[in-house]
Formats: C-alpha cells, sequence, structure tokens
C-alpha cells in the first residue's frame, strides 16, 4: 500500500493504551526502554515482514520518491549502494552510502562504508521513511526509540517519529562519517490473523 508520506509526517501518532506494554499514547521518544515489561503474548516480530525504504527531503517536491521494498530476513536488507540508489522527491538531494538493516525489533543505520564525511541539509525533514508494507497480519508499530548507548548520531525526540504502518527519522542539518551509527529499537504488536489483538491505532 503507497503511504501519505506528507501526511505521516504531520501525523502524531495516537495510540491506544497498550495494557499488555503499559504504554500511554505518544508520537515522539527517545531515550532508555528497559522500564517497558516484556510481554511475549502481544510481542511482534519484523521477521517476515515486507518493509518500504524512502528517502524523503521536504527541500522540494519536484519528483515522486520511489522506495525500495523487501522483506526482512536473515542478512543485510539495503546495502549501501541500494540506499544511493533510491530516488528522492528532490533532484539534488543528498544520499550518502548508508547501510540500513531491519532486524527482528530494530532499524539500523549505518554509515560505516560512507567515503566522506558530510552534512544533511537543513529543513524541516532530511531523512528516511521505513514504511511497513500494510498486510493482514502484518504487525501495528506502538513504539520507537533511540538506543543510546549503541548510537552515536544525535537523534533526539524532535527528529524521531512514527505511526502504526512505519518510522520516521529525520536527519536534517546532521553531520556525520564512516563512524557514524544509528540503531532504532522497534516495539510491534500482532493484529488480525489469530484475532487475538484488539490494539487499534
Amino acid at each position: 500500500m503507497k503511504k501519505n508520506i506528507s501526511a505521516m509526517l504531520r501525523k502524531c501518532a495516537s495510540l491506544a493504551p497498550v495494557s499488555a506494554l503499559g504504554l500511554a499514547a505518544g508520537c515522539l521518544y527517545m531515550g532508555d526502554p528497559g522500564h517497558i515489561p516484556p510481554d511475549a503474548s502481544v510481542a511482534a516480530s519484523m521477521e517476515g515482514v515486507r518493509v518500504e525504504l524512502v528517502r524523503h527531503s521536504t527541500g522540494c517536491q519536484s519528483t515522486e520518491p520511489q522506495g525500495l521494498i523487501v522483506e526482512v530476513g536473515p542478512g543485510l536488507e539495503y546495502p549501501a549502494h541500494a540506499v544511493s540508489a533510491l530516488k528522492a522527491d528532490c533532484s539534488q538531494v543528498l544520499n550518502p552510502g548508508v547501510e540500513v538493516n531491519v532486524e527482528e525489533n530494530a532499524a539500523v543505520f549505518d554509515f560505516s562504508n560512507v567515503a566522506e564525511p558530510g552534512r544533511f541539509p537543513d529543513g524541516e525533514f532530511e531523512g528516511y521513511i521505513l514504511n511497513i508494507v500494510r498486510t493482514a497480519d502484518a504487525p501495528v508499530l506502538i513504539l520507537a526509540l533511540v538506543d543510546l548507548q549503541m548510537s552515536t548520531l544525535d537523534v533526539f525526540e524532535g527528529d524521531l517519529s512514527f505511526d502504526g504502518d512505519g518510522l520516521a527519522v529525520n536527519l536534517a542539518g546532521m553531520t556525520f562519517d564512516s563512524n557514524s551509527f544509528l540503531r532504532i529499537d522497534l516495539y510491534l504488536v500482532s493484529v488480525g490473523g489469530d484475532g487475538d489483538s484488539s490494539e487499534a491505532i
């Protein structure tokens, strides 16, 4: 399903309380997720889920961005050459060779293959959007938190947003080099399928 990227960026996720995880409504998060009690009965994984990576810029709206859809599994989902080749909505947009790996419960942005240091342009949004391709058994994203212990990029709560269908990572104005690294922990729940989860977005 094609997502309306601009709408996602403007929309704050309005989350129904998820009693099993003890979460309240919210849309922007950062910090240590250690206070969230795990509950294996509702937790879901990204394994086997189809996702789309989009390079989005609000610097101009000259073209329609073209994302790349893959199925999450063993190995690297988005190698550096594939990310660099993403067609953004600005033809002149900076698109460094970052590797993006989607793990069972995390999205990892690894800049170790970047040849030269650089800086994302200033603007409302310069970064990446990871959409969950909506199917009957696709999980719902209920929480996204920056792993501050592993990440070296200064991504904070105002730079990270999500709704049930995806995650937006705003890197506007951020400098990067081959040592830059960002890990975002993803918390998902199952919906549909077995019918025993009633969480709604």
